[in-house]
């Protein structure tokens, strides 16, 4: 298992792990394989905190995630989420295109645990975050 454990496109590293825009998460497994980029990339899915934090601290859930296939082969990507920890529930996997957008909204009620990654080539698979809300 391959992956960039929260770096941004610039190389900084974060030493917060959550989520935010910059982040990247890469894949050189074969396609019949997932990655998890909660673990490898895109750090805690579950809540969106203000940066710089507010003196409260007080973070969100989680609503959507919009990533990029910064990658030169399609790539195929879900999300994972559920109504509380513990259980967990899969999203439709989504083909992405180099270069295209999707967005991934566990739904309403339900914390988004992870984003899974599949390679759709035989080249590395590469998602950025370019949006979190």
């Amino acid at each position: 298992m391959t992956g960039h454990r929260l770096s941004f496109r610039d190389g900084r590293a974060d030493d917060a792990d959550r989520v935010a825009v910059g982040r990247l998460c890469r894949s050189a497994l074969p396609g019949s394989m997932q990655l998890s980029c909660g673990s490898y990339g895109f750090g805690d899915l579950r809540y969106v905190c203000p940066a710089p934090r507010r003196d409260d601290g007080t973070c969100v859930p989680t609503s959507a995630v919009t990533v990029r296939n910064s990658g030169d082969s399609s790539a195929y990507v879900s999300w994972i989420a559920g109504p509380r920890p513990g259980v967990r529930e899969q999203g439709r996997e989504q083909r992405v295109s180099p270069g295209r957008e999707v967005t991934l909204r566990p739904g309403r009620g339900r914390l988004l645990f992870d984003v899974t990654l599949r390679g759709g080539g035989d080249k590395p698979s590469s998602l950025e975050v370019v949006r979190v809300r």
